[in-house]
């Protein structure tokens, strides 16, 4: 059996997040960060498979690849916990909430993709 290769970084990365949402006259920008998992080849090939076939909703993307959310709170004052239903809550008040992150996501887990 061949060994594994040990690379002394974390099973995920923080990725900082820009959400534009429209304020008085400007557009207002809410930052805060999100951890994503580092995919392994079989499920990166299975998020390119599902990319090419343009088969994957912002939804199904970060269902696959977001482990977690800091900087953010909740209307309470309590940090905003990120579960299904936190996230499904914030898209309801805020349709692009899903598309920041992916986008994040897309920015810093393929830098040269986005780029082009």
């Amino acid at each position: 059996m061949p060994q594994k290769l040990k690379i002394a970084i974390k099973p995920t990365f923080v990725a900082p997040v820009v959400m534009r949402v429209p304020g008085d006259g400007q557009i207002e920008e809410v930052r805060f960060s999100a951890v994503f998992k580092r995919l392994t080849k079989s499920d990166n090939d299975t998020l390119q498979s599902r990319l090419e076939g343009r088969n994957l909703t912002d939804r199904e993307l970060l269902d696959m690849v977001l482990a977690d959310w800091k900087e953010l709170e909740g209307d309470d004052g309590a940090p905003f916990i990120c579960t299904t239903e936190n996230r499904a809550a914030a898209v309801e008040e805020w349709p692009s909430f899903e598309a920041a992150i992916a986008y994040s996501y897309f920015e810093h887990a393929y830098p040269a993709a986005v780029k082009n």
